[in-house]
């Protein structure tokens, strides 16, 4: 798993102040205006509201926001302001503030929007996105090869039913794959080698050729492995007779379970469920200036150290800095209607984020 500094749109948290160092002279006594200041940190001060040319009508917004945000909050079973004692459009504003405010959380962005329909009406709707950062998930399948040449190493194949499941039903690239991203880059770093041939002292292309034909054959090996389903089939029958001697080996047997898990309770699902098809015009324009997709920041890749990953990892760093935006996961809820309670439809695709997190750090702590 790499980090990039990419200057994708983060959505930060709010930090806390920095406190001041305290003064050593000696505390005045005690006197009234400390009532007062009391008082006033009591106090509860609502955010400002300036009026706008272009405030939609109330007989339009006032009706259907209250009873959609009565929908809203019985979905999320939460209590906010009365704002009855407020009068449009501030009513409708300060009602937003605070249930944004209620709705926050830290591996999520929420977005409460209040949308004009075609039909001249509006309607509100919460969208929910997965906060990935500007992580890059490449799962390196090199070193797991590598680990499977012992057919004793249990934690190997372990880890290679997860690599499996990710694969085959999850839907994550494989290097290999001649569609995607990581295809992409190799590709070009074996273009680069052999047109720099010349420029190149004899350890350098050696070194580097010797690199990418080894990422190239263990992934033309691995490409039939990850498609064998029953390398997923057997986790269970794995398990059932192995007792873990070490926090690893304990690692990776929750792992496969969390896996089990996710695949038992979502049978049909794969990463591809909750994102926004790329628009036309958000597609890679002549100059490769459109949105990162999914499939660009989670793949498998052959490794994640050496000079020749280095340069890739610095490739990407350049052609993401270019890009207009990221392909995210999200779920969009529309309270029209009582929805019932809280489901959290992005369940899975967390849950496989965070599967693969840990499966990059295990694979690259293997013994």
């Amino acid at each position: 798993m790499q980090t990039l500094s990419a200057n994708r749109p983060l959505r930060n948290r709010p930090r806390p102040a920095s406190r001041c160092k305290g003064s050593e002279v000696e505390q005045a006594a005690p006197s009234p205006a400390g009532i007062i200041a009391n008082g006033f940190l009591r106090h509860r001060f609502l955010p400002k509201y300036h009026a706008s040319n272009s405030t939609p009508q109330q007989s339009m917004v006032e009706d259907i926001y209250l009873k959609s945000s009565a929908h809203l909050m019985d979905y999320y079973d939460i209590q906010t302001l009365d704002v009855s004692p407020f009068a449009y459009p501030y009513n409708i504003l300060l009602s937003q503030w605070d249930i944004s405010r209620k709705l926050r959380l830290r591996s999520r962005y929420r977005e409460l929007q209040l949308l004009e329909t075609e039909e001249e009406s509006v309607e509100l709707s919460l969208k929910e996105i997965i906060n990935t950062g500007s992580t890059l998930y490449y799962v390196p399948l090199a070193p797991l090869y590598k680990a499977l040449q012992d057919t004793k190493n249990i934690c190997a194949k372990l880890l290679l039913g997860v690599c499996v499941y990710l694969y085959r039903k999850a839907g994550v690239c494989h290097y290999r794959d001649s569609e995607s991203y990581v295809c992409y880059l190799y590709d070009i770093m074996d273009t680069w080698i052999e047109d720099d041939r010349e420029s190149m002292d004899d350890e350098d292309y050696e070194e580097q050729r010797a690199t990418l034909d080894e990422m190239f054959d263990i992934g033309d090996k691995m490409t039939s492995v990850l498609a064998d389903e029953n390398h997923l089939l057997r986790l269970r029958s794995i398990m059932d007779g192995y007792s873990p001697d070490s926090r690893y080996e304990a690692l990776c047997v929750k792992l496969a379970n969390q896996t089990l898990a996710v695949w038992d309770e979502h049978p049909q699902a794969n990463l591809y469920q909750h994102i926004v098809p790329i628009d036309e015009d958000d597609e890679d324009d002549d100059d490769g200036n459109g949105k990162i997709q999914v499939t660009d920041y989670i793949s498998f890749i052959g490794e994640t150290s050496g000079n020749v990953y280095d340069t890739m990892m610095n490739m990407t760093n350049d052609d993401f800095n270019e890009r207009s935006g990221v392909q995210d996961f999200e779920a969009t809820v529309t309270f029209n209607g009582p929805c019932g309670k809280y489901k959290d439809g992005l369940d899975y695709e967390e849950r496989v984020i965070a599967i693969i997190d840990e499966l990059c750090n295990l694979i690259t702590e293997m013994p």
